[in-house]
């Protein structure tokens, strides 16, 4: 009889143990089934704010853009000399020897905003050189000019070889510190 008892604790024990095994593994897998179930209900949410956010990102760059061409309207409004008062001062100046060719406004960063102007001097190469240098002299004795370009730069003095004239290019580099239209 004895052995009947340690056979019939012995067998209660594994099936005990048997079914402590089945529910932990059952509640396992209810607990791996119910993450798979809330992943799917995150990646649901996620593609439906994908859409949402990708249109958000457009509308920030719609009105990153928008913002900088209101920022270049800002910075040329409050430029300190238009560019036809410009072309103005150029026209008064101008000697009858020099001719322009273009002028370039880079006025987007009102902290590096500059105008090149690009011209032909007529004369002999020595003629010509000292003509350009004192159109150059000119133009930075020019109080206007003056007080907004610092420095007023002969970078450029080639021979035109399709026509003989002297090609020029002069820089002028707005002052730092100027804000408002004069």
């Amino acid at each position: 009889m004895r052995r009947s008892r340690t056979t019939f604790f012995i067998n209660t024990a594994a099936i005990a143990l048997t079914l402590c095994l089945l529910l932990w593994l059952g509640y396992r897998e209810y607990h791996i089934y119910s993450l798979g179930g809330q992943i799917a209900e995150a990646q649901k949410q996620i593609d439906t704010n994908n859409s949402q956010n990708k249109e958000a990102l457009r509308l920030s760059k719609q009105f990153a853009d928008e913002q900088q061409k209101l920022a270049e309207a800002v910075a040329f409004h409050y430029f300190p000399i238009s560019p036809t008062e410009y072309l103005t001062l150029m026209g008064q100046i101008l000697p009858k020897e020099i001719s322009i060719e273009s002028i370039d406004a880079r006025m987007g960063d009102p902290n590096s905003a500059s105008f090149v102007l690009r011209g032909l001097v007529a004369g002999t190469p020595d003629q010509a050189s000292g003509l350009a240098s004192s159109y150059v002299d000119l133009l930075r004795a020019n109080t206007r000019l003056g007080s907004v370009f610092d420095p007023i730069t002969l970078t450029n003095l080639n021979r035109d070889s399709r026509n003989g004239f002297l090609t020029f290019e002069i820089i002028f580099k707005v002052k730092s510190g100027l804000k408002e239209k004069k």
